[in-house]
């Protein structure tokens, strides 16, 4: 996998080339990081998926990976131009709605769609759940 690097005044911006897979994982993981210590003050990344070839279970976690640091950095994070067979990927994981719809960036708890919080620690449950000693623990713990 290759990726091309552009940053705007508030926005960082990869394109995506080749398979996101277990051997090129890591790879993607070091060049956001790059890009976005390059882009300081970034708002917003943005990854190109045009030229995006197989995208298979690691690549699927690293593009949450991302998506959960960018959050808790408070940046965007966009998937542009996502191609027909990582759409499928995307919405037979259950991944679809996560990982494209935008959410505020920098809001805590901003799990859920435009900054909710409607994540698991903030539904009543969850939220009464991690406010016990011990937090959130896997049913039958």
């Amino acid at each position: 996998m290759t990726t091309s690097f552009g940053t705007g005044p508030h926005a960082v911006r990869l394109a995506l080339t080749g398979d996101l897979d277990y051997d090129t994982c890591g790879e993607l993981l070091q060049r956001v990081r790059t890009a976005l210590e390059e882009g300081a003050g970034a708002g917003e990344l943005h990854l190109d998926c045009a030229a995006l070839g197989t995208v298979d279970s690691m690549g699927l976690s690293t593009l949450l990976q991302i998506h959960r640091s960018a959050c808790r950095e408070g940046i965007a994070f966009h998937l542009d131009d996502i191609g027909p067979a990582l759409r499928r990927l995307l919405e037979l994981t259950g991944t679809y709605e996560h990982l494209t719809t935008p959410r505020q960036s920098g809001a805590p708890g901003a799990s859920g769609p435009s900054g909710t919080g409607e994540g698991a620690a903030a539904t009543g449950a969850g939220r009464a759940a991690a406010d016990r000693p011990g937090g959130l623990r896997p049913a039958g713990a």
